[in-house]
């Protein structure tokens, strides 16, 4: 690694913390450490790591509360999060991918796996500079991100993308496809003529300042098919001057 990573740990398995931690600073990162969901969430805003790891079965407040309430403030919205954790069901990584969750790997773990799934949604995330995808805002800091968008009192269109992924699909490739996708389009535009936004686990909305939005969304379509192995599709809405609707994000927001 070039740089050196700053990571939070959230478990309140005291050998758990102290394993991972020393694992992860003999591989030149930076850790932080937390025994409870409280703790992690005020950790979360006083370091403001690069990625968290965070447990699911914790007392008090588990890690779907945690990510919750760290997904809901804008100043750790962005933050990547790999739960681990003891469970195997479908319907709880389901829940966590829905609360925000970048990966999901479960008890007992392999530490090369983890810290290979640490460099990937580090990698994926370092859209958040621009360097390499679109940043995606979620929750809170969407909402953020409209009002100031309101705020300025440019005119701006939106465009509401549905994934369509059949059941037996990996639903976490075709978003990882459709980030790629829509960000090889993007990056070629001006930085501050659009943001996008994740509502649901398969609805994106994006906000644009560009012309030729038809053309965009058609070029979008045809590089996510031509990139996509499985088969998922998707259905795209286009809403000319939605800042003629809405007054503010919350008011715009409520309609999903």
């Amino acid at each position: 690694m070039d740089r050196q990573y700053r990571v939070l740990i959230v478990d309140d398995e005291p050998d758990i913390l102290s394993l991972l931690s020393l694992h992860l600073k003999l591989n030149n990162y930076q850790v932080f450490q937390a025994s409870n969901g409280k703790k992690g969430i005020e950790t979360a805003q006083l370091e403001k790591p690069d990625i968290i790891v965070l447990d699911v079965m914790m007392p008090e407040m588990d890690g779907f509360e945690v990510a919750k309430a760290l997904k809901d403030n804008p100043e750790t919205a962005n933050t990547p999060l790999i739960f681990l954790t003891a469970r195997t069901q479908t319907e709880d990584k389901i829940k966590g991918l829905m609360v925000g969750a970048d990966d999901y790997l479960i008890k007992p773990f392999d530490f090369e796996e983890l810290q290979l799934r640490i460099r990937r949604s580090l990698k994926n995330f370092s859209k958040c500079d621009g360097s390499s995808e679109v940043k995606v805002f979620q929750t809170a800091s969407l909402e953020h991100q409209i009002n100031k968008w309101f705020s300025d009192e440019n005119g701006f269109d939106l465009i509401e993308i549905r994934m369509k992924i059949p059941r037996e699909e990996d639903t976490d490739e075709v978003h990882r496809t459709f980030l790629l996708a829509i960000s090889s389009i993007l990056l070629q535009k001006e930085s501050n003529s659009f943001f996008l936004g994740k509502i649901q686990n398969q609805l994106y909305l994006l906000f644009v300042r560009f012309d030729k939005i038809e053309a965009f969304c058609k070029d979008l379509i045809d590089t996510f098919k031509k990139d996509c192995e499985s088969k998922g599709d998707l259905k795209i809405l286009i809403y000319p001057k939605v800042h003629f609707n809405y007054k503010t994000g919350k008011e715009l927001l409520a309609k999903y």
